[in-house]
């Protein structure tokens, strides 16, 4: 029995319609259509947070430090966090009075080993009596795990009725010590 020659023809076409449809889904799957998510600033932050805080303790679960900040940009190539209005607070082993930093900004390396203070810089510390002691600058360096803190830049210390300027300061707060490096001047009254 022989087929009609027009069958033949469109089986043939139909086979051919076939095949070219499926390589042609298996060249442009619809998948291919779904944009892949490009980054394109590598500048960008992987997270934002805000307002945040986080509090830390020590091996025996005493408090070692909070901070708070009002925004908290964490950027993906650098590793480092970048905090607006931060507030932290050191705490140092019993009687010794905690002490509070305060900034506009600050930057977080990536290891956290060094915190870059900067804009109005405030350290205080409440002394067991009851007088306040106010550091300020406009930059200050902080290395937490080493309870110390430095900067280059002019620092003003106000304490009781009391004020020193100074060009460059090193603060060792484990022990409560200032050491002004340059260019020191003070104003102090007495009772």
């Amino acid at each position: 029995m022989r087929l009609p020659r027009y069958l033949v023809t469109g089986v043939i076409g139909i086979l051919i319609l076939a095949l070219a449809l499926a390589v042609g889904y298996w060249n442009i799957r619809p998948a291919s259509f779904v944009p892949t998510l490009v980054i394109s600033d590598s500048g960008q932050p992987d997270f934002i947070i805000g307002p945040a805080w986080t509090l830390v303790r020590d091996d025996d679960g005493q408090p070692s430090y909070r901070l708070q900040s009002l925004r908290t940009t964490h950027e993906l190539t650098t590793g480092q966090s970048r905090l607006s209005q931060p507030e932290l607070t050191l705490y140092r082993p019993e009687p010794e009075p905690p002490w509070q930093l305060q900034a506009a900004s600050a930057l977080i390396s990536a290891e956290g080993d060094q915190v870059e203070l900067t804009d109005n810089v405030v350290i205080e510390q409440t002394l067991p009596n009851g007088q306040q002691r106010r550091l300020l600058t406009d930059a200050l360096t902080l290395h937490p795990a080493r309870d110390y803190a430095e900067t280059a830049e002019d620092v003003r210390i106000e304490y009781a009725e009391s004020a020193t300027t100074a060009r460059g300061m090193q603060v060792f707060l484990n022990d409560s010590r200032v050491e002004l490096l340059s260019t020191v001047r003070g104003r102090h009254e007495v009772d």
